[in-house]
């Protein structure tokens, strides 16, 4: 009894699991971890072997579910694998982690451990304390990675995580459901397959549905509940991006760091025409000495601007503002999570919005101690009118004592064969202008653009630049030209900033990458203060934005605008543009309204002087609607009117068809109706035949049934001529 017992059990285990959601609930809450890990992955913080072996694991244990075949671990092995990583926990964090002190190592070590246990439990999960610690697991590693990126790919990954993280709770609710019957679970498929499939393809369906329905509720909740940018884990959202030559202290060649890198600094926004931003250069930090080998500001204090409302700063004006011409653009300024505190923007900023402190250094530029480690916007108003050359080239050779003594200053190394290189270029200008000029020309039209010059030496890079390579980047010719001008007695200094960018066609912005880094030269002009010029030739290889560039940069803005950057202002902003746009779909609804209001009484006015024209001809179209109506009554159909004719025309070797059987019935129970005889409703044809048999009609009543049902239900075609005589002789008889 025991035995049958057990192999009944048995055999409600099998059908159980032919049914069950074990196999989708396992694999769920892989791809959860999966995706956890994925998202982690992406943020860089993880070394390689890591991710090697991490992902082997994952990716076997996915396979094994594909070919059907267990990969598990026996307890046994566990152990014994465990109790070996216990020694190399302490190589790992001795010999393997790297860090610059033993706690960072320790940590190192201890992430290790970590995924060595995750993959052990993937491997031996049998319990359901074993999901439970993978399901945290998988929590966690999405939480970090939270903390650690601010990206579109995060958005990508935690979607999916969320349908994965349903699809697991909605498959082991079932699961401790099917555990928890009596009785094993059927199917409606009589294929054990067919029955998983069905039900694994139902909780995908739910999963999905259930996973959007959180996304749009949580979207609109998003956009609609108040939102400030304080809070606990601010300050941890991510770290700042290094971003090099951009400081105090700049040692020549440290832009090319980041001229290769595709890394987005900022994006612009601009308003207005877009020829005005043609050419247009966002400024960063200027630097006024140099002692042969790098540039740096000597005078690091700055001068904190009071401002002239909330988050809005009135810049002072520079020097000779007042003697230029004015074109100002307006503009908006998204940029990244960097290394630095300057703030970027064209030419002479004028206005400033949606930061909280502001400062500016010696050379005018501008500073945000506040917001390093994080994304930030503002915008801009700056003034980019230059005068012209004539003006330029008549200004007055004295300068400010300040002036003179800051940005004249030379190294003593300095190589003598490059003022003699200066003085021979500007041999025949009569003017700082055309001195300017002509150094700016001679530095494009004879030297080449370069990433990798060659024979640039570390002690004397301006002079081998100059003298030897002839070729080099940006930071090379801004250095040269504004050296040059120095040994002329010509005020000037570098400036490091970016290029305009790419602009693109889809979000409107120009994107501005690490590789738009970018020198140029300030010169100074009494009374006109600094003016830029720029003597680094194109570059000959430049890299252009892909096919696709635009919409994957769009989705970013969308991103960092509408969700990193998504606060209580943009809030106001949303409710604004809302109702703008409402306003403005009344108003094109009412206008269109009006016009079709307008286009119809015309229409009306039209149509009734061609009514009255052609009376006669309107009196004949109704007269045939008329007819049309009578015809189509419920007591005159077409096809009546045709069975009509053929009833009381045809030949008598004529037959009616299947489709004539009803029509031909009722003139029967017409006939027999006018004889004080109804048909119940609940009587067949063949019971109400019955009920005449002791009358005089009952054998052409039964005849003509029989007829009627070979018609209607056998297919066979019956003599109208038949069909009209048994109707004949019951009429008439009494």
């Amino acid at each position: 009894m025991g035995k049958k017992a057990q192999v009944v059990a048995t055999d409600a285990q099998q059908r159980q699991s032919h049914i069950s959601v074990q196999r989708y609930f396992e694999i769920s809450l892989l791809l959860m971890l999966t995706t956890g890990f994925l998202t982690v992955a992406t943020t860089g913080k993880l070394d390689v072997v890591s991710i090697v072996v991490m992902s082997g694991a994952l990716g076997i244990k996915l396979w094994s579910y594909i070919r059907g075949t267990d990969y598990s671990l026996g307890p046994k092995t566990v152990t014994r694998i465990c109790i070996f990583y216990i020694f190399f926990y302490g190589l790992d964090f001795l010999i393997f982690s790297s860090g610059p002190s033993p706690i960072d190592r320790m940590l190192a070590a201890t992430v290790h451990l970590m995924l060595f246990l995750a993959v052990m439990k993937i491997f031996s999960a049998r319990t359901y304390l074993d999901y439970g610690l993978l399901a945290t697991l998988s929590f966690l590693m999405m939480l970090a990675s939270a903390v650690l990126t601010v990206g579109t790919t995060f958005l990508a990954f935690f979607t999916l995580y969320v349908v994965f993280a349903i699809s697991t709770f909605i498959s082991y609710e079932i699961k401790r459901g099917v555990e928890a019957a009596q009785r094993a679970p059927e199917g409606p498929f009589r294929m054990p397959e067919q029955n998983r499939r069905a039900l694994e393809g139902a909780l995908m369906k739910a999963a999905a549905g259930l996973a959007a329905g959180i996304f749009l509720l949580a979207g609109a909740l998003f956009f609609v509940i108040p939102r400030y940018r304080t809070g606990y884990l601010t300050n941890l959202s991510m770290q700042a991006q290094n971003l090099t030559g951009f400081s105090e202290t700049v040692n020549l060649g440290d832009i090319r760091k980041i001229l290769r890198s595709p890394m987005v600094v900022m994006r612009v926004m601009p308003e207005g025409n877009l020829r005005s931003y043609v050419g247009v250069k966002w400024r960063g930090v200027s630097l006024n000495s140099f002692n042969g080998k790098r540039w740096f500001n000597d005078n690091t204090d700055r001068i904190a601007v009071e401002a002239e409302s909330y988050q809005r700063f009135v810049v002072p004006p520079p020097d000779g503002w007042e003697h230029r011409p004015h074109h100002p653009l307006h503009y908006r300024v998204l940029r990244a999570a960097l290394s630095t505190d300057v703030l970027f923007a064209a030419a002479e900023p004028r206005e400033l919005t949606g930061i909280r402190l502001l400062s500016l250094d010696q050379t005018g530029s501008l500073h945000n101690p506040q917001n390093l480690s994080v994304p930030f916007a503002y915008e801009v108003v700056s003034d980019t009118g230059l005068p012209p050359a004539k003006e330029l080239q008549d200004s007055s050779p004295n300068f400010p004592d300040e002036i003179r003594l800051v940005y004249l200053r030379l190294p003593n190394t300095l190589d003598p064969r490059v003022r003699e290189l200066a003085s021979t270029i500007t041999a025949s200008a009569r003017n700082d202008y055309d001195r300017a000029t002509a150094i700016q020309s001679y530095l494009r039209n004879n030297f080449q653009y370069t990433l990798d010059p060659p024979a640039i030496e570390p002690a004397d890079p301006v002079g081998s630049f100059l003298l030897r390579s002839k070729s080099g980047y940006c930071e090379y010719f801004a250095a040269a030209m504004a050296v040059m001008l120095r040994t002329l007695k010509v005020p000037s200094r570098l400036v490091n900033g970016f290029q305009t960018g790419s602009y693109n066609r889809i979000g409107k912005d120009f994107v501005v990458r690490a590789r738009d880094a970018h020198s140029w030269v300030e010169v100074y002009f009494t009374g006109y203060g600094w003016i830029p010029f720029d003597p680094t030739p194109a570059d000959p290889h430049p890299v252009l934005p892909g096919e696709w560039d635009d919409y994957v940069d769009t989705a970013a803005l969308f991103w960092n605008e509408w969700v990193i950057n998504y606060d209580f202002s943009h809030q106001v902003l949303l409710a604004r543009e809302i109702e703008q746009d409402s306003r403005n779909f009344q108003q094109v609804f009412r206008q269109r309204s009006d016009r079709l209001k307008r286009l119809g009484i015309r229409a009306a006015f039209r149509i009734e002087g061609w009514l009255m024209a052609h009376k006669l001809l309107v009196l004949v179209i109704m007269l045939g609607i008329l007819a049309g109506l009578i015809l189509t009554d419920k007591s005159g159909t077409l096809k009546e009117l045709r069975f009509r004719l053929a009833w009381r025309f045809a030949r008598r070797d004529s037959a009616l068809e299947p489709r004539q059987a009803t029509l031909t019935y009722q003139r029967l129970l017409s006939t027999l109706q006018k004889k004080g005889f109804r048909k119940k409703p609940s009587q067949t044809p063949r019971e109400f035949a019955i009920s005449f048999i002791s009358t005089p009609w009952g054998p052409g009543v039964m005849e003509f049934t029989k007829l009627y049902n070979t018609l209607r239900y056998g297919q066979a075609a019956v003599s109208i001529a038949r069909l009209r005589t048994i109707l004949e002789e019951i009429a008439g008889r009494k």
